[in-house]
């Protein structure tokens, strides 16, 4: 498969990803999930405009990586020096973060996209866990993901890509 087989997937409810050819399929998400997207696009969506910095993207923004990888993650920040790879149909490169906030498959975002991500160069990768209310902070080096931070509960986050910026995590959570 590649990201072009994408645009053929039934519009059922569910995400299609493919990542190095192969086909993944999630189920609807959680209210957690949703409220924890939520959220986050709402933090970063104020901030990034403020600073005039990017645009942020909530759930649906097909990001091609190559050509056997079209993913869709749940919040996509792109600043404004890759916005030109921004298509009518999707973001073409790596953005500046990714993140993803598990749920039924939570393999899929640990293991498989985080390997992809930090291959395709991706230099920020959030995993957020509704379940375990954390947050971990990866930043890409000499081709791998560092954990920079690992939060839980109430803490406040204050990333690194947006100084200035704080995410009281207890906000993320249902």
């Amino acid at each position: 498969l590649s990201h072009r087989d994408l645009e053929h997937t039934p519009e059922d409810g569910n995400r299609y990803e493919s990542i190095d050819g192969v086909l993944y399929v999630t189920p609807f998400p959680t209210p957690a999930h949703q409220h924890a997207v939520t959220q986050i696009v709402f933090f970063l969506v104020g901030h990034v405009r403020e600073a005039g910095i990017g645009r942020v993207f909530a759930s649906g923004l097909k990001v091609v990586l190559d050509e056997p990888t079209g993913i869709g993650p749940d919040v996509v920040y792109v600043s404004n020096a890759r916005l030109d790879s921004l298509k009518p149909d999707g973001f073409y490169g790596a953005p500046d973060l990714v993140v993803e906030v598990l749920s039924s498959k939570p393999a899929l975002d640990q293991l498989v996209k985080k390997q992809k991500y930090a291959q395709a160069g991706i230099p920020h990768y959030w995993i957020v866990d509704p379940g375990s209310r954390s947050l971990q902070s990866h930043r890409l080096e000499a081709g791998r993901y560092r954990l920079a931070e690992e939060l839980e509960n109430d803490t406040d986050f204050q990333p690194e890509l947006f100084p200035g910026l704080t995410i009281p995590l207890h906000e993320l959570w249902l």
